[in-house]
């Protein structure tokens, strides 16, 4: 099967549920989405869809926090690099599964900067010196 680009919000909604059908169930990761964060994927799920959206087309449709919202969940349980770590593998892992291209490389190339930002911000490095090993 030939993979293709990120084209259009459908792929990027795909993209999000088959992340999160993954990550929920998680060994590593899940329970900081299910029992610490607590997340409703019915609401949660358009608001990363949003994020997604703004990053590839530039739709504007983003409000939240990022960083906040992950401050909250610090503040319940002590996030760690290696957290972030897994998050970006299994997120590129629902990129690359059926799809490659520009926007596709954007969007982990975003997550990377993402997952580096926010586990800086959380352990008071520097985004340039945390270095998330896949």
């Amino acid at each position: 099967m030939s993979k293709k680009d990120v084209l259009q919000r459908s792929d990027i909604e795909d993209i999000v549920a088959r992340f999160y059908a993954v990550t929920l169930k998680d060994p590593i990761v899940g329970f900081i989405f299910t029992d610490v964060a607590q997340i409703n994927l019915e609401h949660h799920l358009p608001i990363i869809v949003n994020f997604w959206s703004d990053v590839v087309f530039k739709e504007h449709n983003y409000s939240g926090n990022t960083l906040q919202k992950h401050i909250d969940v610090h503040r319940k349980m002590s996030l760690r690099t290696g957290h972030f770590t897994r998050w970006l593998f299994l997120f590129n892992k629902a990129v690359e599964e059926f799809h490659s291209g520009e926007n596709a490389r954007l969007m982990m190339s975003r997550a990377e900067l993402v997952a580096k930002s926010i586990a800086a911000a959380l352990v008071n490095g520097k985004r340039a010196d945390m270095n998330l090993v896949l």
